[in-house]
């Protein structure tokens, strides 16, 4: 457990969470076309997430690493509940926001798929995702950087989300749309972070190198920071 330790202590001052869109994103607010790029791609990378992850679980043969990671997808998918499920509490946060903001309807999702295009960016990192989760020796690197820096990516998001707080006349209302973030916040990302270690740890230990969980790691904190950074160099184009 040592090593995979030291492999995720610096994971919060990677480039997947200290980037050019997070800069951006907790300091000042966006316009409504800088939104609709943010959610158009967020969304797009939130909803495909569980498919990679099916591949992960359905290509790990140890049945403890495997649970580990059905624990994760359960809760992925709203723990069996719909209007649970991560992408739709997303969609539903930028639907009150674009009402806020004085357009509504602007950022459903249906809206964005027909004008907004995916950068490039995103779908490497959703197609990159899809390829390694297949392969459960870099995909436990790849999913314990995702989990490891997921806390700290949703906790910037929801402190970027806070520069709409105003919009709300009543400030139960906000707190109620940002279900989103809370349920990441609370006891998912935490609990997320120990299964895929354990996860990460168990295959180890019935013989998977390090070394293809390290590389799955860096590579996909890469493309995460990659991502971000993408999302925001689109804005001054």
């Amino acid at each position: 457990m040592y090593e995979l330790k030291m492999l995720v202590e610096g994971v919060n001052k990677s480039v997947a969470v200290d980037n050019l869109f997070f800069a951006k994103w907790q300091t000042s607010q966006l316009n409504i076309e800088e939104l609709a790029i943010f959610a158009r791609n967020y969304w797009e990378w939130t909803f495909c997430f569980p498919e990679s992850l099916a591949g992960l679980l359905s290509n790990t043969k140890d049945v403890q690493a495997r649970v580990e990671y059905a624990k994760i997808l359960y809760s992925e998918m709203g723990n069996g509940h719909v209007d649970k499920v991560h992408s739709v509490l997303f969609e539903e946060f930028c639907n009150q926001l674009s009402n806020k903001l004085g357009h509504p309807g602007y950022l459903k999702v249906e809206r964005l798929k027909q004008h907004i295009p995916l950068l490039k960016t995103t779908r490497d990192l959703i197609a990159w995702q899809k390829d390694t989760y297949l392969n459960q020796e870099s995909a436990a690197g790849a999913q314990l950087a995702l989990e490891w820096q997921a806390y700290t990516m949703i906790r910037k998001l929801y402190d970027g989300a806070r520069n709409y707080m105003h919009l709300w006349d009543n400030p139960d209302e906000f707190h109620e749309a940002c279900e989103f973030f809370y349920v990441h916040i609370g006891a998912t990302e935490k609990d997320h972070k120990e299964e895929s270690i354990l996860a990460a740890q168990q295959l180890i230990d019935n013989g998977v190198e390090f070394k293809k969980i390290e590389e799955g790691f860096s590579k996909n904190l890469q493309l995460i920071g990659d991502f971000w950074n993408g999302i925001a160099e689109s804005y001054s184009k």
